[in-house]
Order: C-alpha cells, then structure tokens, then sequence
C-alpha cells in the first residue's frame, strides 16, 4: 500500500511542438514498436503526440523508451490485441513536444468523467436487469490557479483554446509518477472576483485520448 500527498504536484502543458514526421509501421506488441522517417529527430525519453490509423492510439501522447535508427518503442502501449489494432493500419505521424511550460500559481485541481456507459439488455424472460458496457464519458481536468494573464503559460493556452486544437498536458506526482494526455482547453478570461478572496480562473481540459501513466 502506498498513499501519496498532492502537495508539490507540477502541472504543465506543452508549448513548442517539431514537425510531424511520418510513422510509416507500427506492431502488435506488448510495447508498440513504430517505425518513423529518416531524421525523425526523437531520442529516448521524448514525449510524442500521435496520429494513427488506430482510434485507441490516434491522439495519445506517448514516450520513447528505445530508439534503435528509426524503430522507436512506445513505452507502455499495448497493441497486442488485433481486434482493437488491426494490423497493418496504425500508421500515421508522430510530433515530438520539445518544451513544456509549468502551469504556475495552481490552487487546485479537480478531475472528472471517465465512468462506465452502459447497455441495456434486460430480455422479457429475464427478473434481474442485464447491461453489457458501452462507452465511457469523457475525462475532464479543472484547474483552478490565480488569474496572471502575464505567467508564461497563459498566451499558449488562450492560443490553443482560441484554435479549438489539442494540448499536451502533464501531471508530475511527488512520488515522481506522472500522467500525459492531449486535451483540449477552454480557459476563463474573466477571473472570478469575491470580497477580500484573491482572484482566480478555471483552465479546464476535455481529453481528446486515453491518458497515459508513467511510474517514473
């Protein structure tokens, strides 16, 4: 049993994104090994944001583990299941995220969403309700932080929001585990303002992928 306080959790989101090279193969592993474009640029350790042919990978935010020439494994990405990657058709891009800025003066951080749809199946003959699972709603990330439009964040994530485009976003744990997804962000211009309380703002993340989560 392990329990880890919040307390010195960095938040950040990423800013400075290289061109997207193309991932001309990728295998049905227990880590996915994808093979990309000469001069790809990625070294072990970098964070990439994919496009794939694949819906449970196309828009998550992965790392290198390995990088033999152009084959890079994509750690802790299971594709083994070729009803859910069919083989042959994850191919696609990946951009590699080469700067994260720290979302600064975090107050807190509220999760959401990420429970269990479900179907009913229930026949006429039947005297307890059946269901069979569906989708999951959509994962959420609320981040309430102390309204300075001047932080070095705030002009990419108006950006991003503004464009309607994805972001990177990444969560560092005190027990160094850390979280990355690619969500899309609505940030509020107009902080909320209460008697003798410092104004804040809600930067809020929809996302786009299945996060991933890194012991270290």
């Amino acid at each position: 049993m392990a329990i880890t306080i919040a307390t010195g959790t960095q938040v950040a989101i990423a800013t400075t994104y290289a061109a997207a090279v193309n991932m001309t193969a990728i295998t049905n592993a227990a880590e996915a090994v994808a093979t990309l474009a000469a001069g790809h640029g990625v070294v072990v350790g970098d964070f990439l944001e994919v496009t794939s042919g694949w819906d449970l990978l196309n828009g998550r935010i992965v790392r290198a583990k390995t990088v033999a020439t152009n084959d890079i494994t994509f750690e802790t990405i299971n594709t083994t299941s070729t009803a859910n990657y069919p083989a042959g058709s994850g191919t696609g891009t990946v951009r590699r995220i080469t700067a994260w800025t720290s979302v600064t003066q975090v107050q807190g951080v509220d999760t959401g969403g990420g429970d269990q749809n479900y179907a009913d199946i229930t026949t006429i003959t039947d005297r307890t309700q059946k269901q069979v699972p569906t989708t999951r709603n959509a994962q959420t990330i609320e981040l309430t932080v102390f309204d300075d439009p001047s932080l070095s964040y705030y002009a990419s994530a108006v950006s991003a929001a503004e464009a309607s485009s994805t972001i990177g976003l990444r969560l560092i744990f005190p027990n160094s585990s850390r979280i990355v997804t690619n969500a899309y962000i609505s940030v509020q211009k107009l902080p909320t303002v209460a008697v003798n309380q410092p104004l804040t703002a809600k930067l809020s993340f929809s996302a786009a992928a299945e996060p991933t989560r890194y012991a270290t």
